[in-house]
This record gives structure tokens, sequence and C-alpha cells, in this order.
């Protein structure tokens, strides 16, 4: 479903959205999409890291919620290449390697760690250098000066400082342009000269055991990923139409959670969110089950 249908599908089993709501809606239903991905964790990517000469700490997408795959031993694993042979180092916690203290450099990593990047990136500004007006509920922000793609991420929080309009960034084009979602200001879109600031969203990374002996080796790092920000009409989700709609339901009862009068309805709504989750937990270890069978008789 797209940003449009969901939107409709859950102004009518809510009776309704105001117009000054919308963002709040949205804001909702991304935080049931995320709930939805860590409950089933049916929404994977995997990213290739290429390493760098004496490096340990290597950036992970602003997309990456929590490792994915597991060995036999139902440790979190990921896959490195160096040229010849694949090994497979797996996940330990930051304070063991922290204590072991490996500085000097390693051929192979044996394992690897996850944390929150210790310090924040800082905040982007610039100026529109040109008008960007919306269209199904998206702007395009162009800046001549900026260098999007090395310093600006999708989900990052974004300002119309100009016309005090806040919003999503829904995508990167390049270095100089990048779609958003806008809500709440005088007119939602860029006109020439308005300033911006981006913020950028939380981020991990990951720590090899050691750093890295050679350069241009690759890590590939299985991870459960954030679905798509879904924040104007086209934007999509890469879920069945059933869960798409169980997590209107749950958006629905986020968004009136703070109010007592018609609570046991939008408690119905919730109680269909939670259904759903059982429902393809289900279906997803029936699938494994039979996969395992299948893998057996071969």
């Amino acid at each position: 479903m797209d940003g449009k249908t969901l939107y409709n599908y859950a102004a009518k089993a809510m009776g309704g959205i105001a117009d000054e709501d919308k963002k709040f809606f949205y804001d909702c239903l991304d935080a049931a999409a995320l709930d939805f991905v860590r409950q089933t964790r049916i929404l994977t990517a995997i990213t290739a890291i290429t390493t760098v000469e004496d490096q340990q700490v290597y950036n992970l997408p602003a997309n990456y919620i929590e490792p994915y795959l597991k060995d036999r031993n139902q440790r979190f694993v990921a896959k490195y290449y160096d040229g010849t042979y694949y090994s497979w180092p797996y996940l330990t916690s930051f304070e063991h390697l922290y204590r072991a203290n490996y500085t000097d450099s390693k051929d192979i990593p044996a394992r690897f760690a996850v944390r929150d990047k210790p310090t924040g990136e800082s905040s982007v500004t610039g100026t529109a250098t040109s008008a960007g007006t919306v269209t199904a509920g998206r702007c395009i922000l162009t800046d001549t000066a900026a260098a999007f793609e090395t310093t600006v991420e999708v989900r990052d929080i974004i300002h119309n400082t100009t016309d005090g309009s806040d919003g999503v960034v829904l995508s990167i084009t390049d270095d100089t342009h990048l779609v958003c979602a806008l809500f709440g200001g005088t007119d939602d879109d860029w006109t020439s000269s308005d300033d911006y600031v981006i913020t950028p969203a939380a981020n991990y990374q990951i720590y090899l055991d050691a750093p890295s002996a050679t350069a241009d080796q690759t890590l590939y790092v299985p991870y459960l990923c954030m679905p798509s920000p879904v924040y104007s009409d086209y934007d999509t989700w890469r879920f069945p139409p059933m869960s798409c709609r169980a997590i209107c339901y749950e958006a629905g009862w986020l968004f009136n959670a703070d109010y007592e009068e018609g609570l046991e309805r939008f408690e119905n709504l919730h109680n269909l969110y939670l259904e759903e989750i059982v429902r393809v937990n289900r279906e997803t270890a029936l699938k494994r089950l039979q996969g395992g069978r299948y893998s057996t008789r071969g």
C-alpha cells in the first residue's frame, strides 16, 4: 500500500484525521511499522562494508536495527571475503572487545560488535537555491552548495526554518537534491533562499575485533532493517496488504492512546494488530520448518 491509501484507510477506521494532525499520524504509522518489523523480523537487508587498512570501526546504514542471521550455535554472524575465501565472524559484546584491547591488525576478523555511535553527526545547514513545490506530499530541496550524499541519510529530520515547516528526508537524489515531506509551515515547500536545518538520525557502528590488516576486502552484514519512511502519497512499504492494514490499526491506537473517550474501540484496533503479528510469525515459523525438512531430504 502507498501512503495515500494507508492514510485514507486509517482515517476511515478512526473517523477522520484533522489536517494539523497529519504529521503526527504519519509518525504513529512509522512507529507502528518499526514495531511490526521488530516483532516479526520479516524485513531484512545486507550491507557490504569495504575494509580500510588499520581501521577497526565502520558505520552501519541508517536503517539498521540489529543483526539478523544466526549460525547453528545461535550466534549472529556476518560474512567476510578476503578475495579468495569466505569466513564467518560472529557477534560478541562491545565490552568484550574493549577489554581484549587488540591493537595489532588482523587479516581476518573472528568477531565483531555493534554499538550506537558514541558521537552524533553535526546538523547540516544551508539555503535552498531554487524552488521545490509540493507534489503528492513531496517536495525537492535543491542546494547547489550541498553534499547530501555524504552528509544526509534517509529518515533524517529536516526543518525549513524560513516557513516554519518540519518533516522527514525521504530519499537522496544526488549531492545537491533530496526529496522530503514537510508539515506545519506556511507553505510546506521550498522557495529559493529558504534556510534549512537537517538533524541526523541515530546511527550504529560495527567494531571488528582488531584493525583491518588489508584494504578493499568485504564484510557483509545481514541485518533487520527499518521500513521505508511513509510520509507522502506515493511512499510504500514492502509489506503485504493484510499487514499494512494491521499496521494502520496500530497507528490509530497509538494516535488515540491518550484519549479515554472511545478507548475500547481503539483497543480493538490494537488487538487486531497483535493478531496479525501472531499470524505472520506462525506463517514464518511454518516456512522455516518446511525449509528445514527440504534441506534435510536434499
